[in-house]
């Protein structure tokens, strides 16, 4: 029977939070009919019209909260919903305008999303009983809660289509792919939302006595801690922390003087973990007991002079490296943490949700003009690499003059600020930088030297990989190409030696794709039916690119356009299109496409 009641209970949260949010049942649906249109067509790019729903639904949550929250009359949650329903609109039309879904788009909706879920979670302690670490607490529940039963139905409903598929008749394969669409658009958020309680609000104060206690025993369950979560983020989080803690300052006061500020591999390690000490104080807030008394009073003061320091040290990096998004997060998230930390150690743990409201602002000025991360970094590089140019007497009347005869440390400078305006798509707004400068032998002609990288760069790591991201880039656009071969470059011979070749016919006349690989070289070579060279695609080079372009998305893989590099002259132009290579050992492996017009 406590079974039944238990399911009858989570069935009528789902329907109540149907009922509660119309208008973001709206939006999901929305999302799933794209996702399904997606599933369907796969060459279609429906990614704009899926993330402007994912939008909708997220402001449409946060309407809905503020209602409940400020307001009382029906009136003001149609007002809010049609401020939901005309920012999606103008978010649409703003993604819309872009030719592509890059980088920056991408960027700056992933921020926009941050920042909503921090006003879903923020809104029911704004002048409230409820406390921000209360509501942050019901909402970590939520989530955990839901991600468990979405993976447990996922793998069932997976394991029945599988046991239909292969007992009873075969299903197409996209069968999958539309039973976890429903699961992961609809029932997901709708469960997760189901945990939400209603929070007291403006329509609370002149409610009945028996409806509001009932009410309040609703919101006391979903904020309060669970005594197992308790024991694990009291016993086994904050000491692990605190050991952590120890090593981070044992190194910041050996090197202070030293590495420390010069070290790029501790940045992300300290972001970690000022991420860590922050979600972990906002948990422990909740606890009474030493161990988490004694968290909340003494790491809050550490954090502030790591975080201060390592901020310092990035900002002091901008002036020979300058200022990429990448850095402009990381500096903004330092200062951010510096605040949290303040917060943290001199205000009471009730004021906790001032650090929400600190992480909206600065997300709200991450990604608006004039000051957001983008604008800031493409003018920054572009200035970087306008002195650069003028320094060296390479920018005269609006024309690059190319000129070998340089510094080294200039010669980085210059290849790394083109190689970022490049990959965030900037240069076809700066007129005098000629398109596709990466191209075979742009590069040279334009600056009159080749590409120069750090002494980090491929040749000096001795264990690197670059993979090619399917699922981001599902299609291969083979437009004015005429074959297309597959071939795996094996790196591993200590001879030189004409490794694979290839046959082609293209326009009856016979060519052949040679590789030919030494411990110094890998060259493609397709030569004509009298055996004479027509181009020599440098493969090591376009390899060391394609690093270059992997360091530059810090841990994602590469999309088609950051996994392509192209050579071409007169006769022949030949593109590769990096699936998967490997650098170990002082050898390459990789496994790659190659596309061959002729002109």
């Amino acid at each position: 029977m406590n079974v039944v009641k238990s399911l009858r209970e989570k069935l009528m949260g789902l329907i109540e939070a149907i009922n509660r949010y119309p208008l973001t049942m709206f939006f999901l649906l929305a999302t799933a009919t794209v996702n399904m249109n997606m599933i369907n067509n796969e060459v279609e790019n429906y990614s704009k019209y899926l993330f402007a729903f994912v939008i909708g639904a997220l402001l449409s949550i946060v309407a809905q909260q503020t209602f409940e929250r400020f307001f009382t009359r029906i009136s003001e949650r149609i007002m809010l919903m049609g401020a939901s329903v005309a920012l999606t609109a103008g978010y649409f039309f703003a993604i819309r305008s872009a030719s592509t879904f890059n980088m920056e788009m991408g960027t700056k909706t992933g921020v926009t999303i941050f920042a909503l879920m921090m006003v879903f979670i923020l809104v029911p302690s704004v002048k409230s009983v409820i406390t921000f670490n209360q509501s942050f607490m019901s909402v970590f529940k939520a989530f955990f809660i839901t991600v468990l039963f979405t993976a447990v139905i996922s793998i069932g409903l997976s394991s029945i289509l599988l046991a239909v598929d292969q007992l009873l008749f075969s299903l197409d394969y996209k069968a999958y792919e539309h039973v976890l669409n429903i699961v992961f658009s609809l029932f997901a958020p709708i469960f997760f939302l189901s945990f939400t309680p209603s929070y007291p609000g403006k329509r609370d104060a002149s409610g009945i006595k028996g409806e509001q206690g009932l009410q309040m025993d609703q919101v006391a369950k979903a904020v309060d801690t669970p005594k197992l979560l308790g024991i694990l983020i009291s016993y086994i989080i904050i000491p692990l922390t605190a050991i952590y803690t120890v090593i981070l300052l044992a190194y910041v006061v050996l090197n202070i003087s030293g590495d420390f500020w010069t070290n790029n591999l501790l940045e992300p390690m300290l972001v970690s973990y000022a991420i860590t000490v922050i979600l972990v104080y906002i948990l422990a807030s909740n606890l009474e007991n030493q161990f988490a008394v004694l968290f909340r009073k003494i790491f809050p003061k550490v954090l502030i002079p790591i975080v201060l320091f390592q901020t310092i040290a990035s900002i002091l990096r901008i002036g020979e490296m300058g200022i990429t998004y990448g850095r402009y997060y990381v500096i903004l998230f330092g200062i951010f943490a510096v605040i949290a930390g303040v917060i943290f150690s001199f205000f009471p743990i009730r004021k906790n949700g001032l650090i929400a409201a600190v992480l909206i602002v600065f997300s709200a000025i991450s990604i608006i003009p004039p000051i957001d991360a983008f604008t800031i970094s493409r003018e920054n590089q572009m200035n970087l690499l306008k002195s650069t140019l003028s320094e060296n007497g390479m920018l005269e009347n609006g024309e690059i003059v190319p000129n070998a005869d340089i510094s080294t440390k200039d010669k980085k400078t210059i290849t790394r600020t083109v190689s970022y305006l490049d990959s965030m798509d900037y240069i076809d707004g700066i007129d005098w930088l000629p398109d596709k400068v990466f191209h075979y032998g742009n590069f040279k002609n334009t600056f009159g030297f080749e590409e120069t990288y750090d002494e980090t760069d491929v040749g000096k790591n001795d264990n690197q990989s670059a993979y090619l991201d399917w699922e981001r880039s599902p299609s291969l656009n083979i437009e004015n190409y005429d074959r297309m071969v597959n071939l795996y470059v094996n790196g591993y011979q200590k001879t030189k030696d004409v490794g694979t070749v290839i046959p082609l016919k293209i326009d009856n006349k016979n060519y052949k794709l040679k590789n030919l690989v030494d411990e110094e070289n890998i060259f493609l070579i397709l030569v004509d039916e009298s055996d004479q060279e027509l181009i020599r695609f440098d493969a090591k080079k376009a390899f060391e690119r394609i690093f270059d372009n992997q360091k530059e998305l810090k841990g994602e893989n590469l999309s088609v356009k950051e996994a392509t590099v192209t050579e071409e002259n007169d006769a022949v132009r030949m593109s590769i299109v990096t699936n998967n290579v490997d650098y170990y050992n002082s050898r390459y492996d990789a496994d790659l496409y190659v596309f061959i017009q002729i002109k």
